[in-house]
């Protein structure tokens, strides 16, 4: 079966800067939404239903969550719990026990997409294919993106599953915005646990624990439809 994924990133800069790191700008995520490629027009007509009933038609990302916008993302929230087809998974990333120094020559960008390695290696399979979309960055290597692909296809043992890895404008992406507000969500969560300043974020944050029926957390490798994956470094690493 063929699938889509939409990915986008969280806090990046602390992976470039570690001299903004602090106690609740620590934790950075890269994450994607996964449909099966069947399904995608469906969900962006919904998710279009969503932006027509609240008459909402910027961009829909969790930088603009706030308290008259509080309906829309809570539906959007809502959208994606209902929609089975529909799976999110997300890598998070303690940054100040990262050392590009150390262990990727001093290349953090060569850092950040091997995090990004880690998120969709262990997610996709030999048995489908799969169609990769990211948000747009600017790389200073050009080819990062193809790079990506042919070692993740390398990394299978039959087949190249990885159709295609390529950059999208997040604001010509309504499923790529989507997966914006539910990773913010799962960041928020980790970078301030309950005590942001924002009542509107953190009233979305407790929308999807209460869809999960727990608390945002690392979940288990065989969780499917939310899944988080804290990657453990040690100091250093």
């Amino acid at each position: 079966m063929d699938y889509d994924i939409y990915c986008d990133e969280s806090r990046q800069d602390l992976l470039t800067s570690p001299a903004s790191i602090t106690a609740t700008n620590r934790f950075c995520c890269i994450g994607g939404l996964m449909l099966t490629t069947e399904s995608r027009a469906a969900l962006k007509a919904k998710i279009k239903e969503l932006r027509d009933k609240h008459s909402v038609f910027g961009e829909m990302k969790w930088g603009t969550v706030s308290e008259n916008k509080l309906k829309i993302y809570a539906d959007l929230i809502d959208l994606f719990f209902d929609t089975d087809e529909l799976n999110f998974r997300t890598v998070v990333i303690d940054a100040q026990k990262v050392d590009n120094d150390i262990f990727n020559e001093s290349n953090s960008e060569l850092g950040y997409y091997k995090f990004y390695y880690q998120l969709l290696f262990h997610w996709t399979s030999y048995r489908n294919g799969y169609r990769v979309f990211t948000d747009q960055k600017t790389n200073r290597d050009k080819q990062r993106l193809q790079e990506l692909k042919r070692i993740l296809n390398n990394s299978f043992s039959f087949g190249s599953p990885i159709y295609d890895i390529q950059a999208i404008d997040s604001k010509e992406s309504l499923i790529l915005q989507m997966e914006n507000v539910i990773m913010g969500a799962v960041g928020y969560k980790y970078n301030f646990n309950g005590n942001g300043s924002s009542t509107a974020k953190e009233a979305i944050v407790k929308h999807i624990e209460s869809q999960l029926g727990h608390e945002i957390a690392p979940t288990s490798v065989s969780e499917q439809k939310f899944n988080i994956f804290e990657i453990q470094l040690r100091e250093g690493l």
